[in-house]
């Protein structure tokens, strides 16, 4: 009987050596790898957070358009994902380029998805179902080339290491420097674009997709791909077998169904928390940075505390504690302001949401191993690892619960009938930026104009008699008047417009003049520069954003946001935690038996 040949024996040092060597590797690949993250987390909360914002707001959009692209947003992009996720997945794992299984499309992806968002938001000439038409193909065009960077991204993260300790050090400080990428883009775009929300969004457009590019590239550069197992180097990925994979691992797929609870859950508070600081306080972008401040800071820190805490705790009992945090924290968020016991004030306000970042931050970041233990499950179960086909699931469910939030704010804006009053906004920050464009002779033209059309309104408010005949007059007067229709002026709008002041910039001092509706536009003179100031002004007196979205805000709207931002949310979250209780076996105790077993049955293959 043959004998069976043994493996030669390894030297001590050349193991030591090789160990010291991989740990390098590691160290180095962990930190390009994750600080990357800052800037594809601004890139992704620019679209995820602030699209919606940007249309809603800053672009003159009928109802019928508005839900449309919502449509488009929501619907349309997830049947292209459905798609292009896992094919893009099988793409990569398929993949053997000399630059390695993931980084090439990591760039490629990074390149043209920073094009496409520098385009997004620096053509602002169409206005209506042009912009619809504009809008959607773009949106699909991010979804195509952020999902190219997304997949490669997030594949790679589970090759740098399968050793625990490593393998939770990096995913904590990819959570970590995302948290801090949200936290910088959910801060300093509302600072830039609110009442100026034309020419900020141009500006962020700009910065961000540059920034996105260059994080990438970082990473192409820095970050050296582990080589591939003998089974995977010249392996194809078919349809067949990509979709066989993703149907025999039971646990991804429940981890799947849990994000994208959560993934909607935990979006819903700051996807609408413009709205409700608009029309619970006033149109200020400082206000804003305070809660997201209170929000980022207090993620970025339970991301850093998390490895102490989840080993005092253990995973599952640590998701529960989580959970309960939050909630508690949307419950207090649900009933202030209903009374002058419990007060809508902003410190209240930040201190509700430090509870609701500090528990979805903890869960998130469990969730995140748990996720990435799949791949490892997939190699005990199938005897591959297939990163990039597991991992799909990950960004294509991030980007459906963002489409279904989408969706859901989307409805909550048009039923409570936030949308329609929030045009006015939209039209004011329109004529901000029409009117800094004119010369002096035209502005004054355009302020005896707007004074005219507001007279033949007389006083007439939305639904009484006689209303609709006088906006159709005066929006007839505005088409046929070849300076003015220039200006895009919605008729039902012009009496918002009045409420602007107008400043005067000379000699470096500025002085406000009053409201356009009582200014004698005479006053206006050659030298100086003109505003048309829609947010707050130096004097105090109330901006027009404030006078014609805040204070005619309903108790209808102001229950249905509330409802939106808190309710909802906790429902959610508390599915997401059940999912992971009941469905989900990979415990720290289990996923150490599965490494022991594939380590076991790849030495017998030795």
């Amino acid at each position: 009987m043959t004998e069976k040949t043994k493996a030669p024996a390894v030297e001590p040092e050349k193991t030591d050596a090789a160990e010291a060597l991989r740990k390098k590797t590691f160290e180095r690949n962990k930190w390009f790898f994750t600080s990357s993250g800052i800037g594809r987390d601004m890139a992704y909360q620019l679209i995820a957070s602030f699209l919606l914002i940007y249309i809603q707001f800053g672009v003159s959009l009928t109802l019928a358009q508005f839900t449309l692209l919502s449509i488009v947003i929501g619907v349309g992009g997830r049947i292209w994902d459905a798609i292009n996720d896992p094919m893009m997945g099988a793409i990569i794992e398929g993949s053997h380029m000399k630059s390695g299984k993931f980084r090439p499309w990591i760039v490629i992806g990074a390149l043209s998805c920073g094009l496409v968002i520098i385009l997004m938001f620096n053509i602002q000439s169409l206005s209506g179902w042009s912009f619809v038409v504009f809008m959607s193909t773009m949106y699909l065009l991010w979804e195509s080339t952020f999902t190219m960077n997304d997949i490669g991204y997030w594949s790679m993260l589970p090759s740098l290491s399968s050793k625990t300790e490593e393998r939770n050090s990096a995913t904590m400080l990819t959570v970590l420097f995302a948290g801090i990428g949200a936290i910088i883009a959910q801060g300093v775009i509302p600072m830039v674009t609110t009442g100026d929300m034309r020419a900020g969004y141009r500006f962020v457009g700009i910065l961000v997709g540059l920034v996105f590019i260059a994080s990438q590239v970082m990473v192409f550069f820095g970050v050296k791909e582990p080589p591939r197992r003998a089974n995977e180097t010249s392996e194809k990925v078919s349809h067949k077998k990509m979709w066989f994979t993703i149907k025999s691992n039971d646990q991804v797929l429940w981890m799947t169904l849990s994000c994208m609870f959560y993934n909607v859950g935990s979006a819903l508070l700051t996807a609408l928390a413009a709205n409700l600081l608009y029309m619970e306080v006033g149109y200020n972008g400082s206000l804003y940075f305070y809660v997201v401040c209170a929000y980022g800071i207090t993620s970025v820190l339970v991301n850093v505390l998390y490895p102490a805490i989840v080993e005092k705790l253990g995973r599952k009992k640590l998701q529960v504690i989580s959970i309960a945090i939050a909630c508690f924290g949307y419950l207090a968020l649900a009933l202030m302001g209903w009374s002058s016991v419990f007060p809508f004030t902003v410190p209240l306000l930040c201190a509700f949401i430090i509870l609701v970042s500090g528990g979805q931050s903890m869960f998130y970041m469990a969730t995140i191993v748990n996720m990435t233990n799949c791949v490892e499950y997939n190699d005990y179960k199938l005897g591959e690892r297939n990163e990039a086909v597991v991992s799909t699931l990950r960004p294509f469910m991030a980007k459906f619960g963002a489409a279904l939030h989408t969706l859901i704010v989307t409805v909550v804006l048009t039923v409570s009938g936030i949308y329609g009053l929030s045009q006015s906004i939209s039209a004011l920050e329109a004529q901000r930026d029409f009117f800094a464009k004119a010369d002096v002779p035209g502005q004054v033209y355009y302020i005896e104009q707007v004074q005219d059309y507001i007279d033949e309104l007389g006083g007439l408010s939305e639904g009484a008699a006689g209303y609709d005949a006088a906006v159709e007059e005066v929006a007839a007067k505005i088409d046929a008047d070849e300076v003015m229709n220039k200006y895009m002026i919605d008729a039902k709008y012009v009496e918002a417009i009045g409420d602007a002041i107008i400043t005067e910039t000379s000699g470096g001092t500025t002085t406000e003049l009053g409201r356009l509706n009582e200014l004698d536009a005479a006053a206006l003179s050659e030298g100086a520069a003109y505003a048309l100031e829609v947010g707050d002004v130096a004097s105090g007196a109330e901006s027009a954003v404030n006078l014609n979205f805040r204070d005619k805000g309903t108790t209808k709207m102001k229950i249905l946001l509330r409802i939106a931002m808190t309710v909802v949310p906790v429902i959610l979250l508390l599915s997401a935690l059940y999912i992971q209780r009941k469905k989900f076996i990979i415990d720290e105790e289990y996923y150490d038996m599965m490494l022991a077993e594939i380590d076991k049955r790849d030495k017998s293959k030795e």
